[in-house]
């Protein structure tokens, strides 16, 4: 699969402050946002490529090992040097197969080039007949040799070549796909699908303005107090959430940074967390609920609309709680 070049898609040089970074990624999300492109489905595959690019860009350990990743798989590959003839490919039978074919090429030109040869090309004609001749007895005893091995020499062999030129072993365990990206909701398996209303135009504007990653989830304030949304943001981004139904809502919000498929939470039963800088937060859940419903206004039909801005140090308004709690469904 071909390496995204996520400096092409923001058009920022591979050498971009985080402050060019973010002024690119701002201009491109504003121009190219799903509501500015209502129906454009190309606008909006773009528009997830343009968060995804920002997220990994705008930090600074991400950006440092996906420069990493670009740089190796753009890395053309080795050059040989061409002596004349075909190339060791480092497997005997191969080479020997090569070496004959070429030395019958050769003599099958020169018996071409003259009718009437003359005692020294007869001379070096039967060199390269015996030398024929030689390459085929040593492709015998290889084919010989190469029957006797057991499958596993074999397959081992060739596996030694195919590894030859790969990137080390060391860099290869430091350099990894985005797992998530801005949008992705990935505690859906735990919490149930997500809820929609197709018809409906309540919104909350998510601001992210800190350097913390967050996932946040909308709950409905009222009993079971299910999980209608869970969404990932990345820090120092803004997403919005849409279609939202009718009802009174309040948001448990988790925070961190470096988020990993491999974390677990409630004895393995949830996969996916931060590593580092964990924190969980309650908000709006009491007379500040945040109220969807959808009313008219005159002919018009009027909506709800949120812009709440999210940091894991905005706890005046806020209450901690436990990730027990987080997740509780």
């Amino acid at each position: 699969m071909a390496q995204k070049n996520y400096y092409i898609i923001l058009e920022v040089k591979n050498t971009a402050t985080f402050e060019e970074i973010k002024s690119a990624y701002r201009i491109l999300a504003k121009k190219y946002h799903p509501d500015k492109n209502i129906g454009n489905r190309s606008a909006e595959e773009y528009f997830k490529e343009i968060q995804q690019a920002y997220a990994i860009l705008s930090n600074p350990e991400k950006r440092k090992k996906y420069d990493l990743k670009l740089a190796y798989g753009n890395r053309p590959p080795q050059q040989k040097t061409n002596t004349g003839g075909p190339q060791y490919t480092g497997n005997a039978y191969q080479f020997a197969q090569q070496q004959a074919q070429y030395r019958q090429q050769q003599a099958y030109a020169q018996a071409q080039k003259k009718t009437a040869p003359d005692k020294k090309t007869e001379g070096a004609n039967w060199q390269i007949l015996v030398s024929v001749g030689i390459a085929l007895v040593l492709l015998y005893f290889i084919i010989s040799y190469s029957s006797e091995k057991t499958p596993v020499q074999v397959q081992n062999s060739f596996a030694k070549e195919a590894t030859e030129e790969k990137i080390p072993e060391e860099v290869i365990t430091q350099i990894t796909e985005p797992t998530i990206s801005n949008y992705d909701s990935p505690y859906t398996a735990y919490f149930g699908e997500e809820i929609y209303d197709e018809q409906s135009k309540n919104s909350i504007a998510f601001l992210n303005g800190s350097q913390s990653e967050a996932v946040v989830c909308l709950v409905e304030k009222n009993s079971p107090n299910k999980t209608i949304r869970n969404i990932y943001m990345n820090s120092e981004t803004e997403i919005k959430m849409n279609q939202i139904p009718d009802g009174e809502y309040f948001l448990k919000i988790y925070y961190g940074t470096d988020w990993s498929p491999e974390k677990t939470f409630l004895n393995e039963t949830i996969k996916g967390g931060f590593e580092k800088e964990n924190s969980f937060l309650k908000l709006n859940d009491g007379a500040d609920a945040l109220v969807m419903k959808k009313e008219k206004k005159g002919s018009l039909d009027s909506y709800s609309t949120y812009e709440i801005k999210i940091s894991p140090d905005f706890k005046q308004n806020a209450k901690v709680i436990s990730a027990e709690a987080f997740f509780k469904k």
